[in-house]
């Protein structure tokens, strides 16, 4: 291992939302390509999906994708505009986020077997006014000998403008700062964010790579198919052809990255050899 590679984590989220997402990810797992999945465990597909990922537990870290937003086209939930809403009016009920929060839990941990290495949410809304408050209590509560790390959206370069300023300002900032104080251990920086809108999406992962440092937490939707009830579902499918070919390695050598657990991110960290 070339100790001057700076590691990131690259994390793809929604596993279990289709097949056509679990097939890129375990693909891109096999491949090593990931060192990071999130994990959809209500979805009605998990508790079938979830055992492929048992044997990439030593090399990547297994997450739950915390879930207000998604219905899978079988029941209907709030959208993510009416629940930013609500939260920003403070109308999120603690009880129930607590309640929700540990059944995923309960559910996820029944799958794989242990605690979940860590949480975000779908459409990240783990760092809404509301929410945020209650994954962190629930952590310190039910984990508290694990060090589970949280994801923050906070961007890896201040210059990004658009969507990454408005996930930043939308909880990921107070997110960041909530985290550090409480001594919880979470990513150095965030990205992977766009508009899912780019046949370069080469062109978008070399960007991010710019501003890779230890820690840095990039975010990607894999997927080999079309799906009815994905509304980004062609777009997965860019994100996979690049991330399963050659031009991915290539571009990591180039930025003179490589593919770690955030763990392993913090210790190199620590330890002063990036």
């Amino acid at each position: 291992m070339n100790s001057k590679l700076v590691p990131i984590t690259l994390c793809a989220d929604d596993y279990a939302q289709h097949a056509g997402i679990d097939e890129a990810i375990l693909d891109l797992l096999e491949k090593k390509r990931l060192t990071a999945v999130s994990c959809f465990s209500t979805a009605p597909g998990w508790k079938q999906a979830a055992p492929a990922l048992l044997p990439y537990g030593t090399q990547t870290d297994i997450g739950l994708h915390f879930n207000l937003t998604e219905g899978f086209g079988v029941e209907k939930v709030p959208g993510l505009r009416s629940t930013i809403l609500r939260s920003l009016l403070r109308g999120m009920q603690a009880k129930e986020v607590r309640k929700t929060l540990d059944r995923q839990l309960d559910v996820f941990e029944d799958a794989i077997g242990h605690a979940p290495d860590f949480i975000d949410g779908h459409q990240h809304v783990h760092q809404l006014p509301g929410v945020r408050q209650v994954v962190i209590q629930v952590l310190q509560k039910r984990y508290a000998d694990k060090a589970i790390w949280v994801r923050n959206t906070v961007p890896a370069d201040m210059n990004w403008r658009g969507k990454p300023q408005i996930l930043r300002l939308l909880g990921g900032k107070v997110t960041a700062d909530h985290l550090y104080y409480e001594s919880m251990p979470t990513n150095d920086g965030f990205a992977g964010v766009y508009g899912f809108d780019r046949p370069d999406y080469d062109a978008c992962f070399r960007e991010w790579l710019q501003a890779a440092r230890p820690g840095m937490l990039m975010m990607c939707h894999p997927g080999t198919a079309v799906h009815p009830h994905d509304e980004i579902a062609a777009q997965r499918v860019v994100e996979h052809r690049f991330l399963q070919s050659y031009d991915c390695v290539r571009a990591l050598d180039q930025a003179q990255v490589r593919l770690a657990k955030l763990a392993d991110c913090f210790l190199q960290q620590e330890s002063g050899i990036a």
